[in-house]
């Protein structure tokens, strides 16, 4: 990197330090005054994936056949309302629509997860960074061109980020997770005693931009 590049760097950093400054962090002791309170409600949105798709076959006993499928894109939105419950740490409850965009398939998959988990804050500056896990449940995937579902399952999530405080009301944030899902069975849609002969895993890094409002 070039010396006129690293100062450009340097330039820009002080600057936004010195904006930040202004600003109330919502998780600050800088200043005595009290943010809007102890919950935000974001909205989050997927903007980054890198997701991997495993099908098994289990027509045979036993599962002598599997292959990945490949995913074109992924799409994933929602809502997560987070508390503060201690000394910069936080609990969170969210609920997401999902879309995996196969290859060549015209109707995506689909799926409705919902997530608690647990954050821990590191600093009380205007950008904080911050790890973060949880417990997912998916109520199950929807293979449309295939014309069966796959059960509910359990997942987990682990992964970080940083918050960025606009004001004493509002905040972005942007953080990277690992979603795992456990390999899960499916069948016939609208009959759960016909089994589809495949089981499904889907895991890998998502990427996420939230707007979170505190009250």
């Amino acid at each position: 990197m070039r010396f006129g590049s690293v100062a450009g760097l340097l330039v820009a950093l002080c600057l936004l330090g010195s904006v930040s400054c202004n600003f109330i962090p919502p998780y600050s002791d800088i200043k005595k005054q009290e943010v809007s309170g102890f919950q935000t409600l974001k909205f989050r949105g997927a903007a980054y994936s890198s997701m991997d798709a495993l099908a098994t076959d289990t027509a045979n006993t036993p599962a002598v056949n599997s292959s990945d499928l490949e995913l074109e894109s992924f799409n994933s939105y929602g809502l997560e309302l987070e508390r503060l419950i201690g000394n910069q740490i936080s609990a969170t409850a969210s609920i997401d629509q999902r879309q995996y965009h196969q290859i060549n398939d015209v109707d995506p998959v689909k799926g409705t997860q919902i997530a608690i988990g647990m954050r821990k804050y590191f600093g009380s500056r205007a950008v904080t960074a911050f790890l973060t896990g949880q417990l997912m449940y998916n109520f199950g995937l929807e293979f449309q061109t295939e014309s069966f579902e796959s059960d509910g399952f359990l997942g987990y999530g682990a992964g970080g980020g940083v918050n960025w405080a606009l004001s004493e009301d509002f905040s972005v944030e942007a953080y990277i997770m690992y979603e795992g899902m456990p390999r899960t069975p499916s069948h016939i849609r609208g009959d759960n005693d016909v089994d589809s002969g495949f089981e499904h895993q889907l895991s890998g890094i998502v990427g996420y931009v939230a707007v979170g409002f505190h009250f």
